[in-house]
This record gives C-alpha cells, structure tokens and sequence, in this order.
C-alpha cells in the first residue's frame, strides 16, 4: 500500500537543497510522479547543520511530500 511521507530538511540554500535530493531521490523512492510538493519556510529555532568548519545556524526548511511504495 502506498503511503504518504515527509522529508524535512535545513540548509543553506534552496538550490542546494534540491540538487541533493534530486540527486538522492532514488534513495527515497521519489520519481516526479511521486512527488507532491515542494515547501520553502523558515529554519526551526534549535537547529544546526553540519559545515566544512563545524555547524552553522541554517537559512531555510524545505520540506517535500511524495507518495512512496514502502
């Protein structure tokens, strides 16, 4: 049965972000017709992502939601 998922990440740049995942869709199990939506809001207070030089504080949250077979 398929089901509905989520994938909410943080980073730097929105570009960035999606190059990644497009890159790492087949991972996840995503194809285009998969995919629901794409959202772009604001980082969550707390969070860090991991840098070349330790962690930084993120610019933004994008968060997909795709249906997926597993």
């Amino acid at each position: 049965m398929r089901k509905l998922r989520t994938l909410d990440t943080h980073g730097d740049y929105v570009q960035e972000i999606l190059d990644e995942f497009n890159e790492r869709a087949h991972e996840f199990g995503v194809t285009k017709e998969n995919l629901v939506t794409v959202n772009v809001l604001p980082p969550m207070p707390g969070v860090k992502v991991a840098t070349g030089k330790g962690t930084s504080d993120p610019s933004v949250r994008v968060v997909f939601i795709y249906w997926s077979d597993e």
